[in-house]
């Protein structure tokens, strides 16, 4: 992460950052680096036992924590930390790390909140941030905003397919069929095992009436979680509309009994009897 070890180099400029400090918090980095959380925690603890007074490496035991999926853990020692005694850049990891926190427990407004904290805070050059935006307002909804952000961010980022997949899911449900279609069928390709873009490029296909080349990846989507309601029901509109009625039947009781009831009275009531 480029706002960890721009902080770090700030850290190691202090007068009491020692030569054995930096041994061991470089140490730190390698092991959370090579995602040994655990050793890369106890480094950073044997740090603060010579100095606890610098703030980053509170910090970076955050960073670890979150990175390991530990986020209660991670927020309980953000929250110990005052943001009056921290520096322009170590406040800045405070509300980065917070702000996945915060999203990551789906506290989705107080996760955009934080980012926008932080995007006031920030003169433009850590573009990672709206990353974190963009996902808590495509969480609340709020697709136009995070269509802004996903933008913002595939300009300056090596996460390239994983925006795009977002950015075609806020597509997708701001109603931006084409846009949405035209990203999923080439990110689709990345993750092949990701059951939700898997679905969505089945589902965009379905927008335009490309049954064939929907079904494949609706299928996929089966495979992946067979529990997913909306496959029975999308592919179930295929099967209806190419005549296929007790395959369409099929999937829709699936839905179903997988707790789409009221969609299934709907489709009985408005739609099966017109194919």
């Amino acid at each position: 992460m480029k706002l960890a070890f721009d902080a770090l180099e700030h850290a190691s400029l202090k007068e009491n950052f020692s030569d054995f400090m930096n041994q061991v918090i470089q140490k730190a980095f390698e092991l959370w680096e090579f995602r040994d959380f655990d050793s890369a925690i106890e480094k950073c603890n044997e740090f603060i036992d010579w100095n606890s007074e610098i703030q980053f490496v509170h910090l970076f035991k955050v960073m670890i924590y979150s990175s390991a999926k530990q986020f209660y853990k991670s927020q309980n020692i953000v929250d110990g930390i005052g943001k009056e005694s921290l520096e322009d850049f170590e406040l800045k990891i405070n509300l980065f790390i917070s702000a996945m926190n915060q999203f990551y427990t789906d506290k989705y407004n107080k996760a955009l909140d934080l980012c926008n904290e932080f995007v006031k805070l920030d003169d433009g050059t850590f573009t990672e941030i709206h990353i974190n935006r963009g996902f808590a307002n495509a969480s609340l909804e709020k697709h136009k905003e995070a269509i802004k952000d996903f933008k913002i961010a595939l300009k300056h980022t090596d996460q390239e397919n994983a925006i795009k997949a977002n950015l075609a899911y806020s597509y997708l449900r701001n109603k931006n069929h084409l846009k949405a279609l035209l990203i999923y069928r080439k990110v689709s390709k990345f993750y092949p095992n990701h059951w939700k873009v898997q679905y969505n490029t089945g589902l965009s296909y379905f927008k335009f009436a490309l049954f064939k080349k929907a079904l494949p990846f609706l299928n996929k989507t089966e495979e992946l979680k067979s529990d997913f309601a909306g496959t029975y029901l999308t592919r179930g509109f295929i099967y209806l509309k190419k005549g296929r009625k007790e395959l369409a039947h099929n999937d829709f009781l699936k839905a179903k009994g997988l707790g789409a009831e009221r969609n299934y009275e709907i489709i009985m009531r408005k739609y099966y009897h017109k194919y």
